[in-house]
């Protein structure tokens, strides 16, 4: 039986294709806990601090997994980054956040690396593969 080290996946994309494909990914490797789907960073954040203004957000040592698209409308990965820079550091421990774009652009992937609040880069198209090998790497997942 294979066992998830996060609670939730907070998925942020603008593509609504990509968020069917990977809610689909994280179903068919039995993830069975919340997935919660934005179209754009501004959405995710306003969501964060609306759950942080209701005091919803608890420490239960299970992070949130934060997979986010470089390129979208409205709010893009890198203003989404800044505004997430500024919250509580009690908050940023909740989230672990990861890069997932088709960007072959090496300044994107050095970019990313500069908030310290990102853990990994995935590059698009995901698979079921992608993911477990990044859930494995960073020890948020066991078969």
């Amino acid at each position: 039986m294979s066992s998830f080290k996060i609670k939730e996946v907070y998925l942020v994309d603008d593509d609504a294709i990509v968020r069917m494909v990977a809610s689909k990914i994280l179903r068919n490797i039995d993830f069975d806990r919340t997935i919660s789907i934005f179209e754009n960073g501004q959405k995710a954040m306003d969501e964060i601090c609306e759950k942080v203004s209701n005091n919803e957000f608890e420490d239960t040592g299970e992070q949130i997994l934060l997979l986010l698209d470089i390129n979208m409308p409205v709010m893009d990965a890198w203003e989404f980054l800044d505004e997430f820079t500024k919250l509580d550091p009690k908050i940023k421990k909740l989230f672990l956040i990861s890069i997932i774009t088709s960007s072959i652009d090496s300044n994107d992937r050095i970019k990313a690396f500069s908030y310290p609040e990102v853990l990994d880069y995935i590059t698009k198209p995901l698979s079921g593969k992608h993911i477990i090998d990044f859930l494995k790497k960073h020890k948020l997942y066991e078969d």
